[in-house]
């Protein structure tokens, strides 16, 4: 018996779900839909689903595929012709204007299947400003029962005229009860409520960091943080270190120890860290750390982390976030 395709929305991307259903059902859907939200809210699930349910011969009456039918099986194997995917060719790298205009080139054909033809973009921001100019033109002059997805977890990367010419669908964080729910039907209820402080929330990010080998590398790395702050290490080294690792990954966790040492210098006993493993740690790292400075500190990470797409040099970036820090201690100030 061959598996059934039938991907479904997450439970806390039911609202989300309903609303674009009801869109579909009174012949109001958009010719181009924009996913926002963090990362880690199963944005390309939804898009995945949404593209199965409008793919699918005989969706069940919430507008769930069928996982049946000849549309459905064709999704399941990767080969449906009227879905395609645009994204970077490696990670890190722009979605080029070829890229665009191949899908472009073939917008006005008709679907092979006889109904909608989906594209998804993701993740949007990658797109190169010619790539965007290219399909500003085909959302300017939308092709019937053409439908673009783009998911991005940064929209205000996007050239606002592309904005304009789609409708937003913003995905919130879901209630704690419902992340924690998910996550322990998922991978058991073993660090469920750390796992989702340390994603901030976001239950995909969270079952991600349940890899023991991930929790690991965090503690390696606050440790030699810590060094830096005592003046044990070299930062530079460190900093090289840092770049063998997924540095969105690294950057969010830097700039959630420091959020965390703020918060313990405004309050010793403050019970809402993002790190509650690490308080005695982080405590004794904020100690050594200026309180003003840290703003700064934490500002400058947040930067680095949006502009991560477009940084050519990651050691030169960790460098600037952590050679500061080797040389502005406080000792005992606070």
């Amino acid at each position: 018996m061959s598996e059934v395709y039938t991907p479904i929305p997450l439970p806390w991307q039911r609202a989300d779900w309903e609303l674009i259903q009801r869109t579909r059902r009174s012949d109001r859907l958009p010719h181009a839909l924009l996913l926002t939200g963090a990362e880690g809210l199963g944005k390309r699930h939804f898009a995945d689903a949404l593209a199965a349910s409008l793919l699918c011969i005989s969706p069940d009456s919430d507008g769930v595929s069928c996982g049946k039918c000849r549309g459905c099986d064709l999704l399941r194997a990767g080969t449906h012709p009227d879905l395609k995917y645009l994204r970077p060719d490696e990670p890190g790298k722009a979605i080029g204007i070829d890229t665009i205009r191949e899908f472009t080139a073939n917008e006005s054909l008709t679907a092979q299947a006889g109904g909608y033809k989906i594209v998804i973009i993701e993740p949007a921001d990658a797109m190169s400003r010619s790539a965007a100019n290219s399909l500003l033109k085909t959302l300017e002059e939308p092709v019937d029962w053409t439908f673009i997805i783009l998911i991005t977890a940064q929209p205000g990367v996007l050239p606002a005229t592309i904005r304009s010419r789609c409708r937003l669908l913003q995905m919130r964080l879901p209630a704690r009860t419902v992340a924690e729910h998910w996550l322990s039907g998922e991978i058991g209820q073993k660090e469920t409520s750390l796992l989702l402080a340390l994603a901030a929330g976001a239950p995909l990010k969270a079952r991600a960091l349940a890899d023991p080998g991930l929790l690991a590398l965090r503690i390696k790395l606050l440790g030699e943080f810590a060094a830096i702050i005592e003046g044990k290490t070299d930062p530079v080294a460190v900093a090289a270190n840092w770049t063998k690792s997924d540095p969105s990954l690294i950057l969010g966790w830097y700039s959630s120890w420091l959020t965390d040492c703020l918060r313990l210098k405004t309050d010793p006993n403050c019970d809402d860290l993002i790190n509650p493993d690490q308080r005695e740690q982080l405590q004794s790292i904020g100690k050594s750390l200026e309180f003003k400075r840290l703003f700064g500190y934490i500002d400058d990470a947040n930067q680095a982390l949006l502009a991560l797409s477009s940084q050519l040099n990651q050691q030169m970036m960790f460098e600037s976030l952590l050679l500061p820090l080797s040389v502005r201690r406080s000792g005992n100030s606070g």
